[in-house]
């Protein structure tokens, strides 16, 4: 079993062809994939499997979609301020669905969004272009459709841009430095407790670390105690990094692997190369 899970940015958008903009790599990626005779599975799916019942991932051509932030690329059609129109990884999913209506019956990505509104907000003024295109409206609505559902990506991704003057001693711009109980509670049980709230779905039982950084405090301890403690009926149930590799039957549920659009693959021929390695 080697399940390779690819995450995109939908923020990345440097041009209009697939090595520039994520939006564009992902629609040829779906096209590929399915030539390619890969199935499309939700993550929270990958996991439960994984962790109950792996022997129904053997010997199969499987592969995961996640996009991480959740800015509202994500989900709207924007204009781009240098690059014109975006079609949002939802309708991309859409657009290939009805083009396709019998291919990938369990078409479906992840959005692992930056859970804090005021960190949203300040986000969308540093990261962004300002334009309030950060926002939690579209969780919910967007977890209805089916085809993609909202995961926990940190209550404020500890980003450098965001350092709160009542903590100066903790470093910001990396996870790695959530290590004791006080700092993983604000910013993994905090956002678990707000996204379910705001947006109850499967997803929500999936975290990424911001960064792609899983530190041995968190992998190890809080986050398999935190889920022993919620469950069942909240909780979390496995955590991704952006480590390049595949997801297999060994594989940590607490640090599992992605392939990073842009970082792990650039072309088509790049990911062919990954698929290849799934099956080889």
């Amino acid at each position: 079993m080697k399940i390779p899970v690819f995450a995109y940015h939908s923020m990345n958008v440097h041009g209009n062809d697939y090595a520039t903009n994520d939006h564009a790599a992902l629609a040829a990626d779906l096209e590929h994939l399915t030539a390619e005779g890969f199935e499309i599975r939700s993550l929270h799916r990958i996991v439960e499997a994984l962790r109950s019942d792996p022997e129904s991932l053997e010997g199969r051509r499987i592969a995961g979609l996640s996009c991480d932030d959740g800015p509202d690329f994500d989900y709207r059609d924007l204009d781009h301020p240098a690059w014109g129109a975006q079609r949002s990884v939802l309708n991309i999913l859409r657009d290939f669905r009805e083009r396709h209506p019998r291919a990938q019956p369990a078409l479906h990505i992840t959005a692992f969004a930056i859970v804090s509104p005021q960190a949203r907000a300040a986000l969308d003024r540093t990261c962004m272009v300002g334009r309030g295109w950060w926002n939690d409206d579209w969780w919910a609505p967007a977890a209805a459709t089916g085809l993609m559902g909202i995961g926990n990506h940190s209550w404020d991704h500890n980003h450098e841009s965001l350092a709160d003057p009542a903590r100066p001693d903790e470093r910001r711009g990396t996870f790695l430095s959530i290590d004791t109980i006080d700092r993983a509670e604000r910013q993994v049980a905090q956002a678990d407790r707000y996204l379910r709230a705001k947006a109850p779905n499967p997803s929500a039982a999936l975290f990424a670390y911001p960064y792609g950084e899983a530190n041995a405090f968190l992998a190890e301890r809080y986050l398999p105690e935190y889920s022993a403690r919620t469950a069942p009926g909240g909780g979390l149930r496995a955590a991704f990094t952006t480590q390049s590799d595949y997801v297999s039957r060994g594989s940590d549920p607490w640090r599992l692997p992605r392939f990073t659009c842009g970082h792990d693959w650039k072309s088509p021929a790049a990911l062919q190369r990954i698929l290849e390695g799934a099956v080889g």
